[in-house]
Formats: C-alpha cells, sequence, structure tokens
C-alpha cells in the first residue's frame, strides 16, 4: 500500500506542478535534470524547443518545419513526416502527463476516503483494494506517456542518420530510455 500511495501522491504533485507556475505557452516536457534526458524538450507558443548543451536551439513547429538558431533547415518529405511525429508526440506528454497528474490525485483521495470509511466501518482490510482500482488507472495513463516518449525516440532515431542538422539532438531521448519508462509502470 505504500508504494500505491507513494505513487498516487508523486503523481498528484506532479500534476500541481504541471498545472501551476508556467502558462500553455512554454511548458517543459522532457528536462535534461532527469535520468531520462540528455538535453531537454520545451512547448513553446505551438512549437516544440529541443535544447542541448553547446547546440543552438531547434525547433519543431506542428507542419514539421526545423529551425535551428531561428534558421529554416531544408527537409524533404519523409522528414517532415518524422518532425510532425516529433511534435505531436512531445505535445501528447503533456496531455498524458495531466491525465496521469489527474489519476494520481484521484489515487490520494481514494486513500483518503477508504481509510475514513473503511475504518469506520471496521473493514480496514478492504482499503488496500480500494486504492489499488484507482492506482491501476494511474499505471496506465504513465504507460501512453511511455508510448509518448518512445514515439520520440522513434522519429528522433530516424531524424539522426537522415538529417544531418539534426545530430546534436539525437540523443534527447536515450537507447533505453522508453523502455525504463515502461518498466518503471510495471512496479
Amino acid at each position: 500500500m505504500k508504494s500505491t500511495l507513494a505513487l498516487g501522491l508523486l503523481t498528484a504533485c506532479l500534476f500541481i506542478a504541471a498545472c501551476s507556475g508556467k502558462s500553455d505557452n512554454d511548458v517543459i516536457v522532457i528536462d535534461g535534470s532527469t535520468n531520462m534526458a540528455n538535453g531537454h524538450i520545451r512547448l513553446n507558443n505551438d512549437h516544440v524547443v529541443l535544447r542541448v548543451d553547446g547546440s543552438p536551439d531547434a525547433t519543431i513547429s506542428e507542419n514539421g518545419d526545423l529551425l535551428i538558431d531561428q534558421q529554416s533547415v531544408s527537409i524533404n518529405d519523409t522528414q517532415r513526416q518524422l518532425l510532425k511525429s516529433y511534435y505531436q508526440n512531445a505535445y501528447a506528454i503533456r496531455t498524458d502527463g495531466i491525465a496521469t497528474g489527474k489519476a494520481g490525485a484521484a489515487v490520494g483521495a481514494q486513500a483518503l476516503k477508504s481509510v475514513a470509511t473503511r475504518l469506520a466501518s471496521g473493514d480496514p482490510d478492504k482499503i488496500q483494494q480500494d486504492v489499488d482500482a484507482k492506482a491501476k488507472l494511474v499505471k496506465e495513463a504513465a504507460r501512453k506517456i511511455c508510448q509518448d516518449v518512445s514515439g520520440i525516440q522513434a522519429a528522433q532515431n530516424q531524424l539522426t542518420p537522415q538529417l544531418p542538422a539534426f545530430k546534436p539532438y539525437g540523443n534527447i531521448i536515450g537507447a533505453g530510455d522508453a523502455k525504463d519508462c515502461m518498466n518503471g509502470t510495471n512496479d
């Protein structure tokens, strides 16, 4: 029960942090301070901004345009589709993160409700069952984030050899990050 409660409370905190203090125009979805990222991915004014140390920012628009250091990069149709996929998955992380946060908040609320009602009714053994049902929703929502990370990784891995200008941004999502993310939701 402790790990389930911790997961719920952590997710609720992430949700609250994601929804406060930042406008919808500037949200970091993958941050280099995590063990997952070798840079960061930020959403800014309907653009995905990639930042890695030692390189200028790269910006991907919804239609798949790529700017590096505010200069347009020539791309072909295949590269444009991959950049669109990168963009869509980055925005999906934000959306799925909010859903995960809401599910986490529901776990916390369910835990409090279950403790109160189950203790009052003399049925404390059912608390874990009540909380586990809600915690399952958190794991399902978190798996969607992992799928989004996997989508970014797939686009990144295809773009890096095809588009030399993209190479500095080709390791923001590391080789095993999507798998590690999914493994973390199976605990």
